[in-house]
């Protein structure tokens, strides 16, 4: 269903660039800090967690990051980087904790653009990878302990290449004018979804490791972003 909306918008951005055909392009770039969430289906997972006594852990994520992209007559270029986290979980006798992160390079298309508001479809290629964290309660072992015997505590990981599709809006806020363009602050609103046409295996420190769930750092997504830059205006 979110990826219908996203679709939907990124159709109505054509209808924009109709709309908006006369007005200036813009000349400049910004560099931002990125507040959202996301959500993964983990459902293979955690049936795999269940099945040996571990909690399932949290689809809902939290992520943060920062980016940046420069905009030339309409068209954008950029790059961004996250990392994603969820809450802690935790039965009887373990805890789980997932997360991860990836960047994309990105490009995109100026389609409406009018006194400080910008609206963009966004089309980004990258890689990232999810986190696995699995650990027995109520142990606590010394250094000389866990030299002797590193037990307790798992940690595996999946990575692979990544395509995320998203539209953005940003308002420009112009704290200062010259002959040369303005500077100020930008907010922007990203709504995308995360697709990844490939994945490799699971992995524990370096090692591959079979019969692992199919986990991708896919999803929706909506991001807040907050930064500041400059641009000049021209026909």
């Amino acid at each position: 269903m979110f990826l219908l909306v996203v679709m939907a918008l990124i159709i109505s951005s054509s209808d924009l660039y109709a709309q908006d055909s006369g007005q200036t392009s813009k000349i400049g770039g910004v560099g931002y800090f990125i507040f959202g969430g996301k959500m993964i289906n983990l459902s293979s997972l955690n049936t795999k967690l269940e099945s040996k006594g571990y909690p399932k852990v949290s689809n809902n994520f939290i992520s943060l990051g920062g980016g940046g992209h420069f905009t030339i007559k309409r068209f954008i270029v950029g790059g961004e980087g996250h990392g994603f986290f969820s809450k802690e979980t935790q039965n009887i006798g373990y805890r789980a904790s997932i997360g991860g992160g990836y960047g994309f390079f990105n490009v995109g298309y100026l389609v409406y653009h009018t006194k400080g508001l910008s609206v963009y479809p966004l089309l980004g290629l990258g890689g990232g990878a999810i986190s696995l964290e699995l650990a027995e309660k109520g142990i606590s072992p010394s250094f000389d302990d866990l030299l002797s015997n590193p037990r307790g505590q798992s940690v595996v990981s999946v990575g692979g290449f990544l395509v995320n599709l998203a539209v953005g809006l940003d308002y420009f806020l112009a704290l200062g004018r010259s002959e040369r363009g303005e500077g100020g602050l930008d907010f922007g609103l990203r709504l995308g979804y995360i697709f990844s046409p490939l994945m490799g295996s699971w992995r524990m420190s370096g090692v591959a490791v079979s019969g692992g769930p199919s986990v991708a750092p896919t999803g929706p997504f909506i991001r807040l972003t907050i930064g500041g830059g400059g641009f000049r205006q021209e026909k």
